[in-house]
């Protein structure tokens, strides 16, 4: 028996985790008018037929039948429809060994061209009730997401094998997400020093420390607030914060905008 392997494509599917948060097939109007919307998940829009308008800084982009697009998680953007669109969309994230979606950082929405055929396969596919249906969707959504990172070229550069002190700081710094998660704190457990910890993060992630922690509470809090179940105060103290102004303070610094605003605005789009 000859036999060769490759660990690539096993090492990533054990590493990098697709989490819906929602999907659905919607027909909108004009109604569909938002501007400055951040999302904490990406986007990704299967358009069957009319067409709409994103605007990413001060540039207009097509949504157009028969195309399917990506925006990526924590793109600022406006988007609008003047007349008719139907859509079938996904807010998906890929979570990354380090707790980051894949696309997170990225400035471009990206699109493709599919057929019409396509299209048709995969509404059906959707509207299935049966199991093996709903794995294929998923085969689909997959292999979009797959074309989506290439266009990106986050296929590399993004899925590393980190060193054993970074992935335990990463361990760590997601078990559980919390405000009082600090470089020093994370360097103590680690049983090494706060300069040692920082530059061998720095050195293999591109990333100051602080900053990744920052943004892991802040996403966190993102996803939080689009929950129905959950207050503010809830959200503040899942995230353990002091309290629910410091939480407010915190995220409005961050996101330029309170938490309260950000839910009503998010539920909206």
């Amino acid at each position: 028996m000859i036999l060769s392997s490759n660990p690539r494509p096993l090492q990533l599917w054990k590493t990098l985790s697709l989490e819906v948060a929602d999907s659905g097939l919607a027909q909108v109007d004009n109604t569909w008018n938002m501007e400055k919307v951040c999302s904490p998940y990406s986007r990704v829009y299967f358009i069957p037929e009319g067409s709409g308008t994103l605007t990413l800084r001060g540039r207009e982009i097509a949504l157009q039948e028969g195309y399917v697009y990506l925006i990526p998680a924590g793109l600022l953007y406006n988007y609008r429809c003047d007349s008719h669109m139907e859509q079938l969309y996904f807010h998906v994230n890929i979570i990354q060994v380090n707790g980051m979606d894949l696309f997170f950082g990225c400035e471009e929405v990206y699109e493709r061209k599919v057929s019409g055929q396509y299209l048709e396969r995969v509404l059906a596919l959707y509207r299935s009730q049966r199991m093996g249906d709903s794995f294929c969707l998923q085969g689909i959504l997959w292999e979009e997401l797959g074309f989506f990172t290439r266009m990106a070229g986050v296929q590399e550069t993004r899925t590393r094998i980190y060193s054993e002190m970074v992935e335990q700081f990463f361990l760590l710094a997601q078990n559980p997400v919390s405000a009082k998660n600090h470089i020093r704190s994370m360097a103590d457990r680690l049983h090494v020093s706060e300069s040692t910890l920082s530059k061998k993060f720095r050195a293999e992630t591109g990333m100051y420390p602080g900053g990744y922690l920052e943004q892991l509470v802040i996403q966190k809090a993102c996803r939080l607030l689009l929950q129905e179940n959950r207050s503010i105060a809830q959200i503040a103290e899942e995230l353990e914060f002091s309290d629910q102004f410091y939480f407010a303070k915190y995220f409005k610094r961050l996101m330029q905008m309170p938490p309260s605003i950000y839910r009503r605005k998010m539920r909206g789009s």
